[in-house]
C-alpha cells in the first residue's frame, strides 16, 4: 500500500479526476517525464482507482485515455 500513496500518484489521480485525458497529455499538464506517469497509471489502474480506455482518434489512429473510477481515496487508520 504505500508504494501506492506517494505525493506524484496523488497528485495524478487528482489530474485524472479534474479531467480525463491522454497519458502524455497527462504528462504535460504535471510537467512530469511520461514514461514515469505511465508506470503511476499502471499503479492506480491495478489499484481500481482509474481505467484506461483505448480510444479511436478521428480519422487515423488511437489513443489510450485515462479516467477516474474513485471519487475519492481515504485512508484510515
Amino acid at each position: 500500500m504505500a508504494r501506492l500513496i506517494t505525493t506524484a500518484k496523488l497528485a495524478l489521480f487528482r489530474e485524472v479526476r479534474q479531467g480525463a485525458g491522454s497519458i502524455t497529455e497527462l504528462a504535460e499538464r504535471l510537467h512530469r517525464d511520461r514514461s514515469a506517469v505511465k508506470r503511476d497509471i499502471d499503479e492506480l489502474e491495478k489499484a481500481g482507482l482509474i481505467e484506461v480506455q483505448d480510444m479511436p482518434l478521428p480519422g487515423h489512429g488511437r489513443k489510450k485515455e485515462v479516467r477516474a473510477v474513485a471519487e475519492q481515496v481515504l485512508l484510515a487508520i
